[in-house]
């Protein structure tokens, strides 16, 4: 028996890899029951999606983008799990995580060409800037999160100013607290998007889940915000 039971059991705690809650934002499915555009007989959908994680106290620290599209859809059409990319964040302790949602019918094709190009570009979680960590302290819609979101990414434009020629299908918004990630590890988040616009009508049923692991620790890649 060790005479110094204590330190050694203190040394073995301080060698032990590090780790944190991981939650990730999966589309699981996407139906198209009724198509708004009735000439064509077909959508062109764009989904873009974000996590902001914030601290116990509030403060936004971490911010994740995806997007699925430029994606024709013709009624009673489905897309299944794999035909979307999981995005992933950090779950601070005693935080919580956002979620955010919007799915648009396309009308000006080159301009969100365009927006998917810039989104892209950036496939894990950033640390928010200084400068944008009281989010908590703003009712944001889930287009102003997602266009934070791509702000703190380096890309200087609000989702909701490029939407004047393209249809607002249906948003989302979730949140999963640490709490909750620890009690379930995976929230499942059905949506139904059903509504009439300019003379036509639409139904789109739509599912994600935000699932949490524990995993090792990894550093987070910095971001300088440009306005």
């Amino acid at each position: 028996m060790s005479k110094y039971p204590l330190l050694f059991l203190v040394l073995l705690t301080a060698c032990q890899p590090a780790r944190q809650t991981l939650t990730s934002l999966q589309v699981t499915s996407l139906k198209a029951l009724d198509l708004e555009e009735t000439v064509s007989r077909q959508d062109e959908l764009l989904m873009a999606y974000t996590l902001t994680s914030f601290d116990q106290q509030g403060k936004a620290v971490a911010v994740s983008t995806g997007s699925w599209g430029i994606q024709e859809a013709k009624t009673n059409q489905a897309f299944s799990e794999k035909a979307f990319q999981p995005i992933e964040i950090p779950l601070p302790k005693n935080g919580k995580v956002v979620a955010s949602l919007v799915l648009l019918e396309i009308d000006d094709y080159e301009n969100a060409r365009k927006t998917l190009t810039e989104i892209r570009k950036y496939h894990d979680y950033i640390k928010v800037p200084a400068g944008l960590a009281e989010l908590a302290d703003v009712a944001l819609t889930p287009i102003k999160y997602i266009s934070v979101a791509l702000s703190v990414a380096g890309i200087g434009f609000q989702l909701a100013d490029r939407l004047d020629d393209d249809d607002l299908l249906g948003q989302n918004q979730s949140e999963l607290t640490y709490q909750q990630a620890q009690t379930s590890p995976v929230k499942r988040v059905p949506l139904t998007f059903k509504n009439s616009h300019m003379g036509s009508t639409y139904h789109y049923e739509l599912a994600y889940d935000l699932r949490s692991q524990s995993v090792r620790v990894k550093p987070v890649r910095k971001a300088k915000l440009r306005v």
